[in-house]
């Protein structure tokens, strides 16, 4: 058995780098969270395809979701300012922690010698510096951790998944994948073959059109811990 694991929203909380941010600058500091964050991560989505495709570096990327975002909200920014709340918010992201329960978990699937993995979207850099400072180089070695970038394919794409059997020689009606994106994770692991953990624990609605049901849907950090340990112990 293989257990495979998003990163971002799934094994921390990718919204507390960018809530710090918000804080940080006292224009900012009123501005709503939760409907910011949605932009954001909407534009941040649109900006890492052009990434993907070799059209914008990194960079433009950044200026184009930062500047998009708080032209929603009604601020003028410049290409400067916009690396300068970046700048920021890459600083408070090397202080990310892990969610509760999940050393617990991974400690656990480790001492049972189930295999783990991890799969992320993103730029090769910023997904790997992640890993270490939330202190995941513990459990996963280099090779086990997947980045998109690295890959040529992102999550949904079924492609990544299968890179991941071909390297893994996984088999997959004994691999399980836990993620947070209805889209990215549980449809692109389903495609494959796999089983599916649904973290949902930011209540997203799932596409019925997709027609993909997840193997299991948990809500909090504890009761994956449950449905795992349970699992492992059958």
């Amino acid at each position: 058995m293989t257990i495979a694991f998003d990163l971002d929203d799934t094994l921390y909380d990718r919204t507390q780098p960018l809530r710090k941010t918000l804080l940080d600058f006292e224009a900012t500091r009123e501005l709503p969270f939760d409907h910011f964050n949605k932009v954001f991560q909407e534009n941040s989505v649109k900006a890492f395809e052009k990434v993907t495709k070799d059209i914008w570096t990194l960079e433009e990327s950044y200026v184009y979701r930062t500047r998009k975002t708080f032209e929603h909200f009604g601020f003028e920014m410049t290409a400067s300012e916009a690396l300068h709340f970046q700048e920021r918010y890459y600083q408070n992201q090397q202080k990310i922690e892990l969610f509760p329960h999940i050393t617990e978990i991974l400690d656990f699937l480790h001492e049972k010698k189930i295999r783990t993995i991890i799969i992320t979207n993103g730029p090769t850099p910023q997904q790997r510096i992640k890993v270490e400072n939330l202190g995941l180089n513990r459990y996963f070695t280099p090779e086990e951790v997947m980045v998109s970038s690295e890959e040529e394919a992102a999550k949904p794409d079924i492609r990544i998944f299968k890179a991941a059997e071909k390297r893994f020689h996984l088999k997959p009606e004994k691999t399980w994948y836990v993620g947070d994106s209805y889209i990215h994770d549980i449809v692109g692991a389903s495609n494959a073959g796999w089983k599916t953990v649904w973290f949902n624990h930011n209540n997203q609605i799932a596409d019925e059109k997709s027609g993909v049901q997840p193997t299991k849907t948990v809500t909090s950090t504890y009761e994956l811990k449950k449905f795992l340990l349970n699992l492992i112990d059958q």
